[in-house]
């Protein structure tokens, strides 16, 4: 992990192997610890089928509970599991709350890996164990910290990890953030699941409605593959350690800012480590008449398999893109729509710009991240989304995933 990355105060990580995947050794239950109790926030996943922590974990924050334990398992989503997922939820909490000397309702659960099988209950009680045996032993945080954040990947390639600081006029405050997630990435709230911690002090219902913007702006605006998991949660928590209490509103606009810097940089994580991921390509449609319209059209230009895979064969094929916009739903002109490749004009009124040359094109799309701007030239308004490309590896990932 780098030198560079601020690890918030007031927070303990471990993560653990407990047998829950099938490599062997393989790091797969971890622990977010908060020494004081710490005012949660979370956004969840918007999939009618949402797994038994979900469910958990939203009736906590509707009775507005302050979180000191975030316990993080992968290899089981815990999904589709019915009422028995559900009480093997609150048999975790009471276990794990019980060890710790906490109220089963500070406890947050999280799951990640395969839908639909029972849930390992007794594997994660011991894990649960060697997590707080590790808990006792005196690693450096950077290394606890880079440990949890493995354990909670599935098919991730490497942790995703980062951590700033913000001055305030209360003082320096801490922002940490962890995340998970390379398939099934379409989050709409938000398999992902992102924690982030911070020292200051909020009050409850400035921080939950901060992190649903700083959402909207970030993690909503990802895609690898158009699939929404049944797990995806955005979890944050401040405890306060840092006696800076964010109240005036310059402060709080500061924090918000650095807040989405995290997220953005999480979001972007994702994308670039996305299952099989070559490219990483921010979409953005301008000039729209209205929001919906801009984030309609670029979404389905995003999601779109022939582009995407013409991104993964570096084909500068603009007329799969411009097909994607013309069956997006939306009310527009063609004769006024414009398309560049970072700057490279590629299509100019809905036909072929005549200055533009094949060979321009393709050297955009030879790079590992480049741009895709649609102008509709019809509004004011505009959306932005990253996505990667699609790649043979994600089809080999996800033919065999739970082989």
């Amino acid at each position: 992990m780098s030198e560079n990355i601020k690890i918030c105060p007031g927070y303990k990580f471990v993560g653990v192997a407990s047998g829950l995947k099938k490599a062997a050794g393989a790091l797969d239950l971890a622990l977010l610890l908060s020494d004081t109790p710490a005012v949660a926030a979370a956004v969840f996943t918007k999939n009618r089928f949402p797994a038994a922590p979900v469910i958990y974990g939203r009736k906590l924050l509707a009775a507005g509970r302050d979180l000191r334990a975030v316990l993080i398992n992968s290899g089981n989503a815990n999904a589709c599991t019915g009422r028995q997922g559900e009480v093997d939820v609150v048999t975790v909490a009471e276990f794990l709350a019980a060890a710790l000397q906490l109220d089963p309702q500070e406890v947050f659960i999280s799951s990640t890996g395969v839908i639909g099988e029972p849930f390992p209950v007794t594997r994660v009680l011991r894990g649960i164990e060697s997590l707080l045996a590790e808990l006792e032993q005196q690693v450096a945080v950077s290394a606890a910290l880079t440990r949890a954040a493995r354990a909670i990947m599935t098919t991730d390639k490497a942790p995703k990890v980062i951590g700033i600081e913000v001055e305030t006029s209360q003082g320096t405050v801490t922002l940490t953030g962890l995340a998970k997630g390379a398939g099934m990435i379409h989050p709409d709230m938000a398999t992902m699941l992102a924690y982030l911690l911070t020292d200051a002090k909020i009050d409850r219902e400035i921080w939950q409605a901060m992190l649903q913007r700083v959402v909207s702006q970030s993690f909503n605006r990802i895609s690898v593959d158009g699939d929404m998991s049944t797990n995806d949660t955005v979890l944050a928590l401040a405890n306060g350690v840092s006696g800076c209490s964010l109240t005036n509103p310059v402060d709080l606009d500061l924090f918000e800012t650095a807040l989405l810097q995290v997220a953005n940089a999480l979001a972007r994580m994702i994308v670039k480590d996305g299952e099989g991921a070559t490219k990483v390509v921010e979409i953005t449609v301008t000039g729209a008449a209205n929001l919906a319209d801009a984030e309609k059209i670029c979404r389905t230009v995003a999601n779109s398999a022939l582009v995407k895979t013409a991104f993964f064969g570096q084909d500068a094929n603009w007329g799969r893109i411009i097909a994607a916009v013309g069956y997006a739903g939306v009310e527009l002109d063609s004769s006024l729509v414009n398309i560049d490749f970072d700057q490279v004009r590629v299509v100019s009124g809905g036909v072929r710009d005549p200055r533009y040359r094949e060979e321009a094109g393709a050297a955009v799309l030879r790079q590992a991240e480049f741009s895709v701007k649609i102008d509709l030239q019809s509004g004011e308004d505009e959306f932005t989304l990253l996505t990667s490309d699609l790649t043979h590896e994600y089809v080999s990932i996800n033919a065999d995933y739970r082989s």
